[in-house]
């Protein structure tokens, strides 16, 4: 297989929505697994909630009652979560969203209503509740809705946090002594920083490179998320890369070495 199968351009990273998605989230997962992380939440709502309601109806229908309900409440958040927040609310069609959700919310509600009433009232403790009451069901959709709201705000706040960082990242300014002068150098106009033993050179869009005493790994602790170290004597600023493969990355006209144990997602930010 020729190098070619490897190679990454730009423009085709920038308009895939899933990896900017990914990259967006990856960092708030448990050991870096969505599988792991969902199921931790759910575990922990279940028992949660099963506790919390242990007092009411006693600690096996408490338990049950949650295990019945669990699928019902898990289909509402994700469809919420991976069809809702993502096509609309993110999109800014805010109307839209509060009509869908409303819509899911009471389509979501009957469907526990009809649960409720076949494997736990008829089974398990009577009520004497009519299957389609209009109260039960508007507490079902509060319910659910308590649920869907507990993701989203998660979801959110991952969001918020992934921008905040980036939003700081652009306004990091690295201070550096070069020639007995202080630089100022803003990180954005930084494409990639290559090693010298005990000095670094750093390179500027349009601009003299500067030499200044430091090493690569101090480098990589001051400089935002978004400079890769992509070979022991080189950092590259993901934000700048105009292609690479499995051997090197092109930056204008600079080749730059990448290291065999450098990731394709960790160059494409």
């Amino acid at each position: 297989m020729t190098n070619d199968a490897f190679f990454y351009t730009k423009p085709l990273f920038f308009m895939t929505a899933s990896n900017q998605q990914t990259a967006t989230f990856e960092s708030y997962y448990v050991l870096n697994s969505r599988v792991l992380t969902h199921c931790l939440f759910w575990l922990v709502y279940y028992l949660a909630f099963s506790l919390v309601w242990a007092q009411k109806h006693g600690l096996f229908a408490s338990f049950y009652l949650e295990f019945i309900l669990l699928p019902m409440r898990m289909a509402a958040t994700y469809a919420a979560l991976y069809w809702l927040l993502p096509r609309f609310l993110l999109q800014g069609h805010w109307r839209r969203f509060l009509l869908y959700l409303a819509c899911l919310l009471i389509i979501c509600a009957v469907l526990q209503r009809v649960v409720i009433y076949a494997f736990y009232e008829e089974l398990l403790i009577k009520t004497g509740t009519a299957l389609f009451d209009v109260q039960a069901i508007i507490r079902s959709s509060l319910l659910i809705n308590t649920t869907v709201m507990l993701a989203l705000t998660i979801k959110w706040y991952g969001v918020y946090r992934t921008l905040w960082l980036s939003q700081q990242g652009d306004q990091f300014k690295l201070q550096v002594v070069s020639e007995r002068r202080n630089h100022i150098i803003d990180s954005q106009q930084i494409t990639h920083i290559s090693g010298m033993g005990n000095y670094v050179k750093i390179h500027r869009i349009n601009e003299t490179p500067i030499t200044t005493y430091s090493s690569i790994k101090k480098m990589a602790d001051k400089l935002p998320s978004h400079f890769v170290r992509c070979h022991r004597s080189h950092l590259v600023n993901v934000r700048h890369i105009d292609s690479f493969n499995q051997d090197d990355i092109h930056i204008g006209s600079k080749v730059i070495p990448r290291g065999s144990d450098v990731s394709d997602k960790a160059l494409m930010g």
